[in-house]
């Protein structure tokens, strides 16, 4: 999606992955996406910033393996509530936060900017890198973890949202 900056399918792919099959392999999936598309980034490569995005997307799929272990059994077909909907919203800005904090703190570290100015032109400054980021992953994460996770349910044959199993 590069032609739509900070909106990324990735983070939720992560998340899920280790929503369904635990924190070490959803931490793995993310920095194994970073290590790829950092690589060959088309906006350019800096050593600093590639660990920091490595390590932050390994966050959401850490996170996700946490809540996954942690999912109660669900009713028949109640995955996609609004509640569960919502939770999942709330994850995805608060995840999408703590990335934006590191990497924006780390680029202002490589490139000798005051960590405070990298911080506001993050958020403050058009085009608003950091509110588009939080704001497009927690409407992704609204919309989209409940039916990647009935998909993946589907194709374990498991009737929960986490990682037990019928």
């Amino acid at each position: 999606m590069i032609g739509l900056p900070n909106i990324s399918l990735s983070d939720i792919i992560v998340f899920t992955t280790g929503f369904h099959f635990g924190s070490l392999a959803g931490a793995a999936t993310g920095i194994l996406t970073w290590m790829v598309y950092g690589a060959i980034n088309p906006f350019g490569f800096s050593f600093p910033i590639w660990m920091a995005t490595m390590a932050g997307e390994a966050i959401f799929g850490f996170v996700g393996g946490i809540l996954g272990r942690s999912a109660l059994e669900e009713p028949e077909g109640e995955s996609c509530d609004l509640d569960y909907n919502l939770e999942m919203a709330l994850w995805g800005f608060l995840l999408t936060l703590i990335y934006d904090l590191l990497t924006n703190i780390v680029y202002a570290i490589t490139f000798g900017m005051p960590i405070l100015l990298a911080l506001a032109t993050g958020w403050m400054a058009p085009p608003w890198f950091g509110p588009l980021h939080e704001g497009s992953n927690a409407i992704l994460f609204f919309l989209g973890v409940g039916p990647l996770s009935k998909a993946i349910n589907g194709i374990k044959g498991e009737k929960y949202v986490g990682v037990l199993k019928s």
